[in-house]
């Protein structure tokens, strides 16, 4: 690895002890097996959880009445007791089952002390995937080390400095009220603890589901403990036991310091292959490498893909919203930073999981308008892509399905990966478009969306919907405009590129005041008051529907939309939606505000253990402030996104390098942000002025950049000849080779 590209690695990363919330832990993860190390004292507190581990009873199923044509009609008559009946119920729940399906809490193992020895530190080595505790007592030092290994369900825990025997482990199923009153009233039996030489642990059983066990092991030596943790499920709860037994014996056999370096391998690796930034504002530093990292925990190959938490599920009640898949923004959140910080491979099990889920999504597209051929995802899922229920707005939320094709089509401008946009991207886009084409109304002079919701706008209220909502304008659009791009590459489907163009011509780019000089939520809907949920202004973010900056179309309407954003406050929006916000003012090239955001965001909406939060850490700032102890994982990832944005991103087709830096960033550097085009990308600011500029082609594509120096003509020089180009103005269109690394410097 390149020890010198990722300088802000180089120090473990400190906190603080005594941690005494389950989220102020240390956080490990592979993906699949998640825990959290928290506590003091005499006391390590280790809170384990599986992103796999479900209760799928309960939600809801479709009836034949539950048609866009019947929400239309009930909606316009004001039949609001008929709709709800329809579109909210949970009718999936026998008398005993739970309304809706939910992730599970798991439970804890501790690790206990001599009394004369307790935790006084510890810290996070990010670059190792290693949690390091300090301890310190009447007889000395002592260190607690612990990794989760990659691609196995193992957390390893090493203690030196004490005598193996004064170390205990104490079993934690859950027992808290919340845990204990939902498990006793849904038929949950009592947990069955276990302890046979050394090997110790419980098994919960859920109905209908394997057997979950838990299941810890001791080893190593007199002078150095060893202890190693499960979480695997059976048929029965003798075989988790058994399949727990199995994998602890031979990660004992293998031992700690074996196990450690696999682990330290895999997340070198992982940072070799990472973008890396170097920004003169450390705390924002640390946004980026800590969102990063978590990217690494979440939604790596072969695991679950992102929910609401991933694998750190609290044990001290249910979790908030079942801990499950939303579509409306967070699924796609998580994801936002993947692509620029070259990971694609962690968009990999979001395809897996769409792919299994193709069934559902077709049946209810069928349901919902009658065609065969379309897809349609529900705003709110379990991991069987049961709907959760009880609020209709998502239910009926189409743009959730174009939202997540959005993330498809990236992943193939990305990587020019044309066998992936033929046989994934495009189809799920193209069925995606199909529902909306059975919504979609010719008026004549223009294409009319009857129906339509802002997600959260007006909560789930009767009153929640109207005609050419923005928010799913702008995804019609995005349809629109990747399907045509995509069957002229394909050469597929010329007709229907055809009806895609007429919509994208004659659909209205928002619904707008009057006058023209503010995005509306829906027709005559204005932003009215403060809101969390910015997909009105998805045009700007994601969708890159509007055209602004440089006298663009759509730059006073944007402009004017972002300032009432401003004027309407902050006052009742929630963590995830802050950095979405820095995003949307970044794409504008206000690098202050963005700057600012992230700096709120990182005050307000972290936690002393750098977890992400849905409410604020302390009150007062929004009315979200009530709950500073729920933690959900999308802001972490967004705010890692959001600083990528300001370094570089692609809008209208055009790569800006340094669009968005603030004032007080003169000094700035980037290595390996992979962007649109299949293209990793390198450049540094000195003094407020961009110095070289390197672009390494992986596909050959024509790269469109904007003038890093719009002032001067631009020398562009390639490794594979010794021609230098000379080009001038705005844009610069340069052809490559795949496989070519070019570099660009004023002339």
């Amino acid at each position: 690895m390149n020890q010198g590209k990722h300088v802000f690695l180089s120090n473990r990363l400190n906190w603080d002890f005594p941690a005494e919330e389950t989220h102020n832990g240390i956080p490990l993860s592979n993906g699949t097996l998640g825990a959290l190390l928290w506590g003091g004292g005499q006391q390590l507190r280790i809170t384990i959880n599986r992103a796999d581990y479900w209760d799928h009873r309960g939600g809801m199923a479709f009836s034949e009445e539950a048609t866009y044509e019947n929400l239309k009609r009930w909606l316009q008559a004001g039949n609001e007791t008929r709709m709800r009946q329809v579109f909210e119920a949970s009718n999936l729940s026998g008398p005993e089952d739970p309304p809706r399906p939910t992730r599970l809490p798991m439970g804890r193992v501790d690790v206990g002390l001599p009394p004369d020895m307790e935790v006084i530190a510890g810290g996070l080595d990010m670059l190792d995937g290693q949690a390091e505790i300090e301890l310190s007592g009447v007889a000395g030092e002592g260190e607690l080390q612990a990794v989760i290994v990659p691609n196995q369900p193992v957390l390893a825990i090493s203690v030196s400095g004490i005598e193996s025997g004064d170390v205990n482990t104490i079993l934690c199923p859950p027992q808290y009220p919340e845990v204990i009153e939902h498990f006793q009233q849904y038929g949950f039996p009592e947990c069955q603890l276990f302890d046979e030489d050394g090997f110790a642990g419980w098994v919960q059983e859920c109905p209908g589901e394997p057997a979950m066990c838990v299941g810890c092991l001791r080893a190593g030596t007199q002078q150095n403990a060893e202890i190693f943790i499960t979480s695997v499920y059976g048929d029965t709860p003798q075989q988790a036991i058994q399949n727990a037994r199995e994998i602890l014996t031979k990660a004992a056999q293998t031992g700690y310091q074996h196990l450690a370096r696999q682990t330290a391998a895999w997340w070198r690796d992982w940072w070799d292959r990472t973008a890396a930034i170097n920004l003169p504002d450390r705390e924002l530093e640390l946004l980026y490498y800590l969102g990063i990292y978590k990217l690494a925990g979440l939604s790596p190959p072969g695991s679950p893909a992102a929910t609401l938490q991933g694998p750190w599920i609290e044990e001290y009640h249910m979790p908030p919203w079942g801990g499950d898949y939303h579509f409306n923004v967070n699924v796609q959140e998580c994801y936002w930073p993947a692509l620029a910080a070259n990971h694609p491979e962690t968009l990999m099990p979001l395809v897996q999981l769409l792919d299994r889920w193709q069934p559902k999504l077709r049946e209810y597209a069928t349901r919902f308008t009658g065609i065969e051929d379309g897809l349609q995802l529900p705003h709110a899922v379990d991991d069987r892509c049961t709907c959760m229920g009880g609020f209709w707005t998502g239910t009926v939320d189409h743009a959730s399905t174009a939202w997540t094709g959005q993330l498809l089509w990236l992943y193939y401008r990305h990587t020019a990966d044309l066998d992936f946009l033929r046989e994934i991207a495009y189809p799920f886009l193209k069925a995606a478009m199909r529902v909306y084409q059975a919504m979609l109304e010719d008026t004549g002079g223009h294409w009319h969306l009857p129906l339509g919701v802002s997600p959260e706008f007006g909560g789930s209220e009767s009153s929640a919907w109207g005609a050419n909502a923005s928010y799913q304008l702008a995804a019609i659009h995005f349809l629109c405009r990747a399907l045509t791009q995509a069957s002229e590459l394909l050469e597929v489907d010329e007709a229907e590129r055809e009806y895609w163009q007429d919509v994208d011509r004659r659909l209205p780019a928002a619904s707008t005041d009057p006058e023209g000089g503010q995005i509306y939520l829906w027709a005559d809907q204005p932003l009215n008051e403060s809101h969390r949920h910015h997909s009105h202004l998805a045009g700007i973010y994601p969708f890159d529907t509007l055209g602004y900056g440089a006298g663009g179309q759509h730059e006073h309407l944007v402009r004017e939309s972002l300032g009432n954003l401003t004027l309407r406050g902050m006052g009742a929006w929630s963590g995830w939606c802050v950095p979405w916000a820095a995003i949307l003012f970044a794409r504008t090239g206000n690098g202050g505000m963005a700057e600012l955001l992230l700096q709120i965001y990182r005050r307000v909406f972290m936690n002393q253990g750098y977890a992400s939060l849905h409410d604020t850490a302390f009150p007062g700032f929004t009315v979200m402030g009530g709950r500073g102890t729920i933690m959900q994982i999308e802001a972490a990832l967004g705010a890692a996104a959001a600083l990528l944005e300001m370094l570089l991103h692609t809008r209208g087709g055009v790569l800006h390098s340094f669009p968005a830096l603030p004032a007080n960033w003169p000094d700035v550097s980037f290595q390996s942000i992979r962007a649109e085009g299949a293209f990793l990308c390198s450049a540094e600011m000195n003094g407020s002025r961009c110095g070289t500029v390197t672009v390494h082609s992986e596909a050959g594509q024509t790269l469109r950049l904007a003038n890093p120096w719009p002032d001067q003509s631009v020398q562009v020089m390639t490794d594979s000849d010794d021609t230098c180009q000379v080009l001038s103005g705005a844009v610069l269109p340069i052809k490559t080779e795949p496989g070519q690394t070019l570099t660009i410097k004023p002339y």
